[in-house]
């Protein structure tokens, strides 16, 4: 399993350094934020992706009416 190019073993180590370094009580903590922090990213992220879908839908549709228009004339 790698995730951005990190083996399961560094990520192991990671998480036991951090969890040296950080103490459990912070540790712990700064999990909670980080979850936090993934989940606003996704909300972002998924809503600027749905803003990009329906501006690009908009552009499709006035392309078509344009294209109307000119078989029109």
């Amino acid at each position: 399993m790698d995730i951005f190019g990190i083996g399961t073993n560094e990520i192991i180590v990671v998480l036991i350094l951090a969890g040296i370094i950080l103490g459990p009580e912070r540790l712990a903590r700064t999990a909670r934020e980080l979850g936090k922090f993934v989940r606003n990213v996704k909300s972002y992220l998924s809503s600027f992706s749905d803003e990009l879908k329906s501006e690009l839908d908009m552009l499709d549709e006035l392309k078509e009416v344009q294209d109307e228009l000119k078989k029109t004339l």
